[in-house]
């Protein structure tokens, strides 16, 4: 069984607030490096995360398979292989000093055999994403 990778953060804001953030200014927090195009935009829809380049071409980064607002965005997740997904879980909680934020990111069967080249990836990227939503929502 390959190992999960999970990371959890805590900002300094209602549970609402983060939820939606994440969501509906997603293109403003994400960090412009950790897209397909550096000068695009990414948006967030009930169904998909697209990542559109400046000449308008699309790439689907996520599938959405679950959305429970505020505390549940569940991804089928496309950086890393457009043919074998790997599945990412965010969870949003309520806590007594703000929302923590909890992403379980795995291997999907079909990506299993691939987890282990690019697990250090996928860590190296929630551990720059996390801390530019928390650097978003605490300083702006």
């Amino acid at each position: 069984m390959a190992e999960l990778l999970v990371r959890t953060i805590t900002l300094a804001c209602p549970l609402d607030h983060a939820f939606e953030v994440f969501t509906s200014k997603i293109d403003l927090w994400w960090p412009r490096g950790h897209r397909k195009s550096r000068d695009g935009s990414l948006s967030l829809s009930s169904d998909k995360l697209i990542d559109r380049a400046p000449d308008g071409t699309e790439w689907v980064m996520a599938r959405v398979t679950r959305m429970k607002p505020p505390s549940l965005l569940a991804l089928d997740w496309y950086p890393g292989s457009l043919t074998s997904p790997t599945s990412v879980e965010i969870q949003f909680a309520a806590i007594a000093t703000g929302t923590e934020i909890v992403v379980t990111h795995r291997p999907l069967p079909d990506s299993a055999p691939i987890w282990p080249q690019r697990v250090a990836l996928f860590t190296q990227g929630w551990e720059t994403v996390l801390p530019a939503l928390k650097t978003f929502i605490e300083e702006a």
